[in-house]
């Protein structure tokens, strides 16, 4: 599955991180910084896999238990943005 930013998102990156707005629900979102680099990170590669891969390169080493708390972490954030129509999965 691929993942790409819902059409109806616009989103701008400020110094705080990354502000969302759904032009169908009328919601605003701020991201933290750890939410601005997977937001960032589905921008550009569209994909779970590489996602946790480069953040557990970036912040975990080689600590498997920090490994596994950021997947438990990108799966729970990418799973609550779709929820909300803010990501969308689609078929590889």
């Amino acid at each position: 599955m691929s993942l790409r930013i819902s059409d109806t998102v616009i989103w701008q990156e400020t110094s705080g991180g990354i502000s969302l707005y759904h032009t169908e629900t009328g919601d605003f979102h701020t991201l933290n910084e750890t939410g601005s680099r997977i937001w960032t990170l589905v921008a550009s590669d569209g994909e779970r896999e590489p996602i946790v891969s480069k953040l557990s390169h970036e912040f975990a080493g080689d600590n498997l238990a920090m490994s596994i708390r950021i997947l438990k972490d990108v799966q729970e954030f990418l799973g609550s943005m779709i929820e909300q129509g803010l990501i969308e999965e689609l078929p590889a």
